[in-house]
């Protein structure tokens, strides 16, 4: 009984302290719920997505994040977690974060750039600040397709109604109004709009990174709309139609640039003189109505009238007028856009097929099995047969040859442990698209294997934009971007043994070089010179101009080379003529830029004032550095393409 007692005081004893503690845990919790809730409040969150809701979704999309803080000033982080469409076996999976600081008791906000075709899966982004979720915004626009995307800036969505029953080459215009703070700051986020208008005030009034933005936009094939006259801000150049007085002009020219019957009557403008260098479309040289100029690889047009002006808007040819516009832009276009279908599966993503090339075992050559095998037939036939029967030993054949084929078949193991590799397999290509003022935009595709299960990490360009794709099932926070001011770094974590993992990379790199080209045609024959000012060897260097191929060969850092008759050849194709002349897109992992080349090719506009530079290269672009951490590199195999336009200038004959 005395045992009984003791045990129920015990349990006593043992009860009351369990009651106690989740009475102290009941009432932590009561303490830190209201705290909790207090900082999830302090904190809100919105995010716009492309412009005005829509977006592209084979391309990289703006979004425009605002966050208000109440409390003390701290650095917070957003996080996205992405995942995509499979190309293949490969699909995209991994988590984005961005820094972000918080002002006390203020708001702020911020660009960040999404892979569109993450966007149509369906995602939201998180604000983490001390380690939690503080807030989440679903990432919510409309993609579309077929039609061209062209941004009005401007404060009311009125504003873009010039722009109704607009098409582009037949492809309907979908004209969206943005608000200055809209406009992204980033060059490859405005790859959606097929154009851009704004008045030049507008212009004034972006930010200057909103500024470089489109100024690179632009220089890599985008078109700008500037609307009035007046002096456009740095980097963009001077515009088409110099500022001049307030006046009313006749606006019946703008009927022929139409192809309407009628004009619009008296309009407003403000033009003073055309620059020497751009090309008048309607009006004159002393009344101005409508200019362009090239800008690299792009446009910039010109109008010195409002498109809002009401005797334009009640005129009956406006729509044709702008038509028209974009017509004539698509006519004179000189070059294809670099920043183009950069995500689309057939388009840059396609680069990761480079993984398939990858060789985790090096197999000996025929000769070498050949040799084994003759060296196992003559030890398991004649040598034992005369061994055994010198020594009257026939009887040991039953021992012997058992023991010669393990003994061949540990050399066969043997040798293949020799031919396994000791570190990272990558294969990487890329492409690099000279603009031919020192800058270029890059982009390519890294494929990595390891024979064994570890982490790796690479430091890429800061301001990239870098998606991660898997071939397995592993977790998506095992891949991480982080964006930060100095330096993109991705890290790849706890990738299984004999798992590839990709690395898709693009940016713009300030001080790639470029091919300098002095190029005249005279007589159907192109004449000059091409220099090598780049810090790379260039392989298999071919000029391409109008239905001839000029073989080059390989230029030297440096290295500058004549062209002449003798180099010129005739093609129809292009495209195959090079491939037979630069074996380094018919072999290994070149097959990949062979490939993607041939899509290319689709948005390559080449006519008598430009040529098209081509040739490859066995390094040199940032986006396929190897991993910076210390596991040891058995094989790093890497191919770029380079490419650069570059203008043609006419000989002037005697007496023309």
């Amino acid at each position: 009984m005395r045992l009984v007692s003791r045990f129920c005081q015990a349990l006593v004893r043992y009860a009351a302290a369990a009651c106690a503690a989740m009475a102290a845990a009941w009432g932590v919790a009561a303490v830190d719920a209201p705290r909790a809730f207090a900082d999830d409040a302090s904190v809100s969150m919105s995010a716009a997505v492309g412009y005005g809701g829509y977006y592209v979704a084979d391309e990289w999309v703006p979004v425009h994040v605002s966050v208000h803080h109440r409390g003390p000033a701290a650095m917070a982080k957003l996080v996205l977690r992405v995942g995509g469409p499979s190309l293949g076996d490969r699909h995209i999976a991994g988590e984005m974060t961005w820094l972000l600081w918080l002002p006390k008791d203020g708001s702020t906000s911020t660009f960040i750039d999404v892979p569109g075709n993450a966007l149509a899966q369906g995602t939201s982004l998180d604000l983490v600040l001390n380690q939690r979720v503080a807030a989440t915004a679903w990432l919510e626009g409309n993609s579309v397709s077929h039609v061209d995307l062209v941004g009005v800036v401007s404060d009311s969505s009125q504003a873009t109604q010039f722009l109704a029953g607009t098409s582009a080459s037949g492809t309907p215009v979908l004209p969206v109004a943005l608000r200055a703070d809209d406009v992204p700051t980033s060059a490859q986020a405005l790859a959606d709009l097929s154009a851009l208008v704004a008045s030049v005030d507008e212009l004034r009034a972006l930010s200057p990174a909103q500024v470089r933005a489109l100024a690179a936009w632009v220089e890599q094939g985008g078109m700008l709309i500037a609307t009035g006259t007046g002096l456009s801000p740095s980097p963009l150049p001077s515009l088409p139609i110099s500022p001049g007085a307030f006046q009313v002009v006749d606006g019946d020219p703008l009927a022929s640039f139409a192809g309407t019957s009628s004009g619009p009557g008296q309009i407003e403008s403000t033009a003073g003189r055309i620059a020497p260098d751009a090309r008048l479309w309607a009006g004159s040289n002393a009344e101005p109505l409508v200019a362009s100029e090239p800008f690299g690889r792009g446009q910039i047009w010109q109008t010195s009238f409002s498109p809002l002006d009401p005797d334009l808007l009640a005129w009956p040819g406006n729509a044709e007028m702008w038509t028209s516009l974009f017509q004539s832009a698509g006519l004179v276009q000189s070059a294809g856009p670099a920043v183009s279908d950069v995500l689309r599966a057939t388009g840059g993503l396609s680069l990761t097929s480079v993984g398939d090339a990858l060789e985790p075992l090096r197999m000996p050559g025929l000769s070498t099995f050949g040799l084994v095998l003759l060296a196992y037939l003559v030890a398991a036939g004649p040598v034992t047969f005369y061994v055994l029967r010198r020594l009257h030993r026939a009887a040991l054949a039953w021992a012997i040859l058992p023991l010669l084929s393990g003994v061949a078949t540990a050399g066969i193991f043997a040798l293949g442990g020799s031919a396994r590799p000791s570190g990272l397999l990558m294969n990487g290509v890329g492409v690099l698209d000279l603009l031919g003022d020192g800058r270029a935009y890059e982009y390519g595709a890294l494929a990595i294997m390891s024979p064994a299960q570890g982490d790796d990490v690479l430091r890429l360009s800061a301001g990239d934009e870098v998606l991660t794709l898997q071939s397995d099932d592993q977790p998506v926070a095992n891949a991480v971007i982080e964006h930060g001011d100095g330096a993109t770094t991705v890290t790849l974590t706890d990738v299984p043994r004999w798992h590839v993992r990709y690395v898709f990379a693009s940016g713009f790199h300030e001080d790639a070089g470029r091919v300098q080209c002095n190029f005249k045609e005279a007589y159907g024959m192109l004449y000059g010179t091409v220099t090598n000012e780049t810090r790379m060897t260039l392989n298999g260097v071919a000029v391409v101009y109008e239905g001839t191929l000029v073989k080059l060969g390989n230029l030297a850092p440096g290295q500058t080379r004549s062209l002449s008759a003798g180099q010129q050849m005739a093609t129809s194709s292009w495209i195959s003529d090079y491939g037979v002349y630069n074996r380094q897109l018919t072999h290994g992992i070149g097959r990949t830029l062979g490939a993607y080349l041939s899509g290319l090719a689709a948005g390559v506009h080449l006519n008598s004032t430009s040529a098209l530079v081509l040739a490859t290269s066995d390094g040199g672009l940032p986006e396929l550095a190897a991993p910076t951490d210390h596991r040891a590199v058995a094989s790093q195999r890497t191919l770029v393409l380079v490419r650069e336009y570059a203008p043609v200038m006419p000989v002037v004959e005697a007496g023309s």
